[in-house]
C-alpha cells in the first residue's frame, strides 16, 4: 500500500469513528426542552450530513449509515420506554439508564472496530445484505463487459453462483465432521477453492479452461461430505474408520487437483482433468458414497 493510500485509509477510519462518536450528542441535547427520543433523532444530523458529503461506496459513508441506524434504534427504545413507563418515574429512569448503557457498549465496540478499519455492523443491521447485493450486481455488470458472447457470460455467472453455493454447503458439512484431521483437510480444500474463485473473478475468460473441474468437483465433494456425515453415526467402528481413511485420501486428492487447476490457470496452460475425475470416481465407488 502506497503512502497516499495509507493516508486515505487513515482518513476514512477517522471520519468513520467521528460518525459513531457523534451519537454521544444525544445526551447534551437531552437538556433541551424536548422528549428524550427527539434528542436521539437530533443526533442523527451529523452522521447524515457526513454520509451526504462522502463517497457513497466509501468506508466512512457506510459507517455513517450504521451510526444513523444506531440512533434509530436508540430513538425507538426511548420512545417505547417513555410510552410504557411514562407514569412510573422509577422504571422510566431505570429503562433510560439501561438504554444509555447499551448505547455506550455498542458505541465502544464501534469505535474500536473503526479504529482498526474493520467493517462494523450493529445488531440486526440490514446494511451488510444491502451492500453485498449492490456489490455483486456491480461486479456482474463489470465482468459482463469482458465477454463478447452473452450466452457464455450467462453460463459463467451460473457456474460462479453454483460454486459459491457448493462452497457454503461444503463449509456447513465440514463443521459437522467430528474428526479434526478431516476438518483440517476440508478447510484446506475450501481455502484452495476460494483462491480459485478469486482467480476466476480476476480473469473470467479463464473459466473456459476450468469448466470441466467446475462441472464435477465442487458438487461431488459437497455430496460426499453430506453422505459421510449421514453414515458416520457409528463412532470408532471398523467401518467408520475405513470411511474416514478413504475420505481423508479423497480430500487430499481433491486439494491437489484444485491447486493444479489454479496453478495451470495462472500459467495459462491447457487443462485435462480426465485422469483425476476417473480416479475420483473409482475412489467414490470404492468408498460406497
Amino acid at each position: 500500500m502506497s503512502e497516499v493510500q495509507l493516508e486515505q485509509n487513515q482518513e476514512e477510519r477517522k471520519w468513520a469513528r467521528r460518525a459513531h462518536l457523534s451519537t454521544i450528542l444525544t445526551y447534551p441535547m437531552a437538556l433541551l426542552p424536548f422528549p428524550f427520543f427527539i434528542s436521539s433523532i437530533g443526533a442523527m444530523v451529523y452522521p447524515f450530513v457526513l454520509w451526504l458529503s462522502r463517497n457513497k461506496s466509501s468506508y466512512s459513508a457506510k459507517q455513517s449509515l450504521e451510526a444513523i441506524y444506531l440512533q434509530a434504534l436508540l430513538s425507538l427504545g426511548f420512545f417505547g420506554f417513555g410510552t410504557k413507563f411514562g407514569n412510573d418515574r422509577v422504571l422510566l429512569v431505570f429503562s433510560y439508564v439501561l438504554m444509555a448503557f447499551i448505547h455506550v457498549v455498542f458505541l465502544g465496540i464501534a469505535i474500536y472496530r473503526t479504529t482498526i478499519g474493520k467493517a462494523h455492523h450493529y445488531p440486526f443491521s440490514f446494511f451488510p445484505f444491502l451492500f453485498s447485493s449492490n456489490q455483486t450486481k456491480e461486479n456482474w455488470n463489470e465482468l459482463k463487459k469482458k465477454f463478447e458472447d452473452k450466452v457464455e457470460f450467462s453460463e459463467y455467472k451460473s457456474q460462479m453462483e453454483k460454486l459459491d453455493g457448493f462452497r457454503i454447503t461444503t463449509e456447513k458439512e465440514s463443521k459437522s465432521l467430528k474428526d479434526l484431521n478431516l476438518q483440517g483437510l476440508c478447510n484446506e480444500y475450501l481455502h484452495s477453492l476460494s483462491d480459485l474463485r478469486v482467480k476466476l473473478a480476476d480473469d473470467p475468460l479463464s473459466y473456459r479452461k476450468a469448466k470441466q473441474f467446475l462441472n464435477y468437483f465442487p458438487e461431488t465433494v459437497s455430496k460426499i461430505l453430506n453422505q459421510y456425515n449421514q453414515l458416520s453415526s457409528e463412532v470408532n467402528s471398523p467401518e467408520s474408520e475405513k470411511r474416514k481413511t478413504e475420505l481423508s485420501s479423497l480430500l487430499s486428492e481433491v486439494i491437489k487437483t484444485t491447486e493444479q487447476v489454479r496453478n495451470k490457470l495462472k500459467a495459462d496452460e491447457t487443462l485435462n482433468l480426465d485422469v483425476e475425475i476417473t480416479a475420483m470416481k473409482k475412489n467414490i465407488e470404492f468408498g460406497g458414497y
